[in-house]
């Protein structure tokens, strides 16, 4: 199987990789907390403590979606846009690759086309475009709240945790397809979930009873 060797384009998926790693935790300490606030608020132990968390996750959370989602044809990018503008540098379509055909089977990309490029840009806009409204939304509380810190903005705006999973979840797919092109054994964005088990643990040394580990 023919292989890809960029330099550039190994960089840059490194930087996403960060980023999606940087928001794989966040989501998982948004989760817990919102989970299990009730018994928290009800220990009386640290709610001041989690409260505060919450809040610094949340905007944590959405700097990373911002970032994963940029667009601009201008700078360099970490971002999704940013490693598929490195990849369109290079010649993909001699990679027999089965991780294509389930990235794009997995996001009903277009099949009746042979150039693997084409596909595959698509396939990201048609996902960015069914998520257009929500992604809008980040920036805008990134701008308010994040850059401004404009008052009476309230986070209740944001769209919900599982549109914030589904955003993660494609970005680490796309992530593992590039590193797939490259034989590059990637970092498992999806079973690194360190920082989760230890607040878990956390909580229940805490006196936490019935931890939830997922929102309902």
């Amino acid at each position: 199987m023919n292989t890809l060797i960029n330099k550039t384009l190994d960089r840059t998926n490194i930087g996403l990789l960060l980023l999606l790693d940087n928001l794989r935790h966040n989501l998982d300490i948004e989760c817990l907390i919102s989970a299990n606030a009730d018994s928290i608020n009800r220990l009386g132990i640290g709610a001041s403590f989690f409260g505060h968390v919450q809040q610094m996750v949340i905007l944590a959370i959405v700097l990373d979606i911002c970032k994963i989602y940029e667009i601009n044809k201008t700078y360099d990018l970490n971002s999704i846009y940013g490693v598929f503008r490195e990849l369109r540098k290079n010649e993909i379509n001699a990679i027999n690759n089965d991780e294509f055909d389930k990235f794009i089977r997995k996001y009903n990309g277009p099949i009746n086309n042979n150039d693997k490029k084409y596909i595959l840009e698509s396939t990201i806009n048609k996902f960015r475009k069914s998520y257009q409204k929500e992604l809008n939304r980040f920036k805008i509380f990134r701008d308010k709240m994040v850059a401004h810190a404009e008052s009476g903005f309230k986070d209740k705006l944001l769209p919900s945790y599982d549109v914030m999973e589904k955003l993660f979840c494609f970005g680490a797919d796309f992530h593992n397809l590039v590193s797939s092109f490259m034989a590059i054994h990637s970092h498992d964005l999806m079973g690194n979930r360190s920082v989760k088990y230890s607040l878990r643990e956390l909580l229940q040394q805490l006196g936490v009873e019935d931890i939830k580990t997922e929102l309902q």
